[in-house]
């Protein structure tokens, strides 16, 4: 079979997802973000028990609980606002995805990169801090309910961790 028809074959049954639903569902996620509503974020996770969160190499939240109290906690330290938001609706060079990440794409899902500029605000009385810091995320969506299943952002952390500490 040539490469460009064994790319672009699927099955009847395989639920799509168009590349409008991939970009509203991944501004819902800036813009659940960005409302500090760890309820509202956790939300559009998928209620599978390998559903993860993760940052750079750090090691994986999983679960759409610990993901919701890890934002919790998040949200009580930092405001996030998402600019420049890009999103790549087509899976990256064929389908081409990370393997070790916890959640690899199946034919259930599909994997998409976004990148963004989300500018952290750390306020406390006495002093605050923003901080913008360019980021990827890889998205991977499960294409029948439309939930993230894998979110895995890129960005620099430390910085942020650091700009809370100072702002205490």
């Amino acid at each position: 079979m040539e490469l460009s028809k064994k790319m672009n074959h699927h099955h009847s049954s395989d639920p799509i997802l168009s590349e409008a639903e991939i970009i509203r569902i991944a501004q819902a996620y800036y813009d659940g973000v960005d409302s500090r509503d760890p309820d509202r974020l956790a939300g559009l996770y998928s209620s599978a028990p390998s559903t993860s969160l993760a940052f750079n190499a750090d090691p994986p939240i999983v679960g759409r609980a610990a993901i919701r109290d890890f934002c919790a906690q998040f949200f009580q330290a930092v405001t996030v606002k998402h600019t420049r938001i890009e999103v790549w609706a087509r899976a990256l060079m064929g389908g081409v995805v990370p393997r070790e990440m916890p959640q690899g794409q199946s034919a259930a899902t599909i994997t998409v990169v976004s990148t963004a500029l989300p500018t952290f605000t750390i306020d406390n009385a006495a002093r605050a801090a923003k901080l913008a810091l360019p980021a990827t995320s890889i998205f991977t969506i499960d294409k029948e309910s439309g939930k993230f299943v894998a979110v895995h952002n890129m960005f620099d952390l430390g910085k942020v961790y650091a700009a809370a500490a100072g702002a205490r």
